[in-house]
């Protein structure tokens, strides 16, 4: 048994912390929350139930694995910073939890979670939320729910409408795959060392059916891409710069999606997107087979 187990989670981590010399470092991006009441309220927004496997990006010191694990959670913690080690094995000892050192945006999670449903909290370093999130939503093994703490400009960005300013990329995958709702408003203050900016908890659950879907994902997601790539220029400029097609073309699927040609990528809802994948998917099949009957013609 670990000698902190009869003490709270958030006592024990900063006694560990303590012992064991450790140094934050910024940049990794660590900013732990050590507050017991709060990582309380963390896990009950994520709906966290018994037995449910559940993925922990970033775990810090432990606090919100061992509230997790105690919650009934069979929890699998991935950490970067192996300075945490001698910690994290003081807190989760003798707890159901896997803990794994490595990048998390360079393991197989396919090979990581077995295949199995399951669902992820992280309080996550603010410089890979974008790149995490992206993995996990469009990825082979997604969860079915991500509860990610984030900068809070980030929340605002993934949770943004088509035409709003901070209207982009990031915003459109993730609607594309899920709905994100924020769900608890952070300031610095509740993290150690504090950070210089105000955080989010952003809950996404992902849909068992979408209510929007592209024939064809991958190239959905390229052309999100492309609509976003550069901002100033109409969408038939990004699409031909993407997609190596001649003007003309790009104009024509604009065309057949009703949009005015001078129509910027930023003005396309999720749906639109999607409609305008399948045309593009429509035309490079049509070229495709009326190249290969000119061949056989030949």
């Amino acid at each position: 048994m670990s000698e902190h187990r009869d003490i709270s989670a958030g006592l024990a981590a900063r006694l560990a912390l303590e012992k064991h010399g450790f140094r934050f470092s910024h940049a990794l991006g660590q900013n732990f929350i050590l507050d017991d009441g709060l990582v309380r309220r963390i896990v009950e927004a994520a709906q966290v139930a018994p037995g449910e496997r559940v993925l922990e990006i970033g775990p810090g010191a432990g606090v919100m694995t061992r509230h997790l694990a105690e919650a009934g959670a069979k929890v699998t913690a991935v950490e970067l910073d192996k300075n945490l080690e001698p910690v994290l094995r003081a807190m989760l000892d003798g707890l159901d939890v896997r803990l794994v050192f490595g990048d998390i945006l360079k393991l197989d999670l396919a090979a990581l979670m077995g295949g199995a449903p399951y669902s992820v909290v992280a309080n996550l370093p603010y410089y890979i939320t974008a790149d995490v999130t992206l993995a996990l939503l469009t990825g082979p093994e997604k969860p079915e729910r991500v509860t990610i703490m984030v900068q809070k400009e980030a929340a605002e960005r993934m949770t943004a409408r088509p035409g709003a300013k901070n209207w982009c990329a990031l915003a459109a995958t993730v609607q594309y795959f899920g709905r994100p709702e924020p769900l608890m408003a952070l300031p610095p203050s509740a993290f150690t060392p504090p950070p210089h900016v105000d955080s989010t908890l952003l809950g996404i659950r992902l849909y068992d059916e979408k209510p929007v879907q592209a024939r064809d994902e991958a190239l959905l997601l390229r052309l999100i891409n492309a609509a976003f790539a550069m901002r100033r220029k109409t969408l038939a400029n990004n699409l031909t710069a993407a997609f190596g097609a001649p003007r003309e073309a790009a104009l024509q699927w604009i065309a057949a999606l009703g949009r005015d040609e001078r129509v910027r990528g930023e003005a396309l809802s999720v749906a639109e997107l999607a409609a305008l994948s399948d045309i593009i998917g429509e035309a490079a099949a049509f070229h495709r087979v009326s190249l290969f009957c000119a061949e056989i013609l030949l």
